[in-house]
């Protein structure tokens, strides 16, 4: 949709029944787009991209996922309709990342699986960022095809037919604090492609429309405490985030946050916030040519075209998991 304003707003306190000084104000940082708010503004501010001679690429991911990429010349930003699935709503025990949250998975040769709780504790769910990991890794033990289903084919009794399909489990009853076991389902595999897909397209139509190739990304910013709790590698290999090396992928944490502290220490800053947001592009995905083909190619494991993942690529040949029938690409 079509904001009102997306300007800044600044308005007395008492206005609003914010109890603080009589003479203070409160500001509402400018908004990009219909659905690139001013945490986006924030992101912005914090990485100082509108400053910089390098090509940068900014996501902050959330139930919508903000991406900005450009640099002085020219900014673009779009929003990717992710959805809850990494913040744990749709999956069977998914859960945000708290205490007892399986936040790290490992499955190895013989589909035995080592993971991390936060806290340390006995598990009681699965957070995003190990949702990430079990994609990755179930694709490189050869449990789950590009495609993101599960293979039949193994002989595992952690593969197992559940109430709705065949379904993982990560952690038996016994080593859990709820006394059930904790699985992986085939639709919670499929929420994660979703979710990751999304991002996936909204990154690759902005580098379209920017005409700019993966190796001309500088730096990728990853914001949010989410994207600082994700393992990139593994990102890399889901394909919800592009090929680049590991040491161009920096996650920045909370950048909104950081941005809107800038904010309110100094009316420079939020002039600059003005200024820099009234030129930036805001992309409406779903507009694009090429968008439902571009989102069926990214629900593939890392993509449809796999010469766009060539480390991944030569990794699964390396592990004897590439597939013998590679995915179609649809024409974008």
């Amino acid at each position: 949709y079509t904001p009102a304003n997306r300007k800044g707003v600044n308005v007395t306190a008492r206005s609003l029944g914010v109890k603080i000084n009589p003479s203070g104000n409160v500001y509402f940082l400018p908004i990009i787009g219909g659905f690139v708010g001013a945490d986006t503004t924030g992101v912005l501010l914090a990485t100082e991209i509108y400053k910089r001679d390098e090509i940068c690429l900014a996501i902050d991911i959330g139930t919508n996922t903000e991406v900005i990429l450009g640099n002085k010349e020219e900014i673009l930003a779009c929003s990717c309709a992710s959805g809850p699935a990494f913040e744990g709503a749709h999956i069977r025990h998914g859960m945000r990342a708290a205490t007892g949250a399986i936040e790290r998975i490992s499955i190895k040769e013989d589909l035995e699986v080592e993971y991390r709780t936060i806290d340390g504790g006995k598990p009681r769910g699965i957070c995003g960022s190990a949702m990430v990991d079990f994609l990755a890794e179930a694709l490189k033990a050869g449990l789950i095809d590009v495609t993101g289903v599960f293979n039949k084919e193994i002989s595992s009794e952690r593969l197992r037919g559940g109430e709705r399909g065949l379904e993982f489990v990560v952690a038996w009853r016994e080593e859990t604090s709820t006394g059930e076991d904790i699985v992986v389902t085939q639709n919670d595999i499929k929420e994660i492609l979703l979710a990751k897909a999304a991002i996936h397209t909204g990154i690759s139509i902005l580098m379209r429309k920017k005409g700019v190739a993966e190796e001309d990304v500088d730096v990728f910013f990853v914001a949010g405490a989410f994207g600082s709790y994700i393992n990139p590698e593994n990102a890399r290999i889901i394909g919800m985030y592009p090929e680049l090396p590991l040491e161009k992928i920096r996650a920045v944490g909370n950048a909104a946050g950081t941005g809107a502290r800038m904010a309110l220490c100094s009316r420079e800053v939020r002039e600059t916030a003005e200024s820099v947001v009234g030129k930036i592009k805001y992309v409406e995905l779903a507009a694009e040519a090429g968008f439902q083909a571009e989102f069926l190619n990214s629900y593939f494991l890392p993509y449809a075209d796999l010469s766009k993942y060539p480390e991944t690529s030569e990794l699964l040949k390396k592990l004897g998991k590439y597939p013998k029938k590679p995915p179609v690409r649809f024409p974008t």
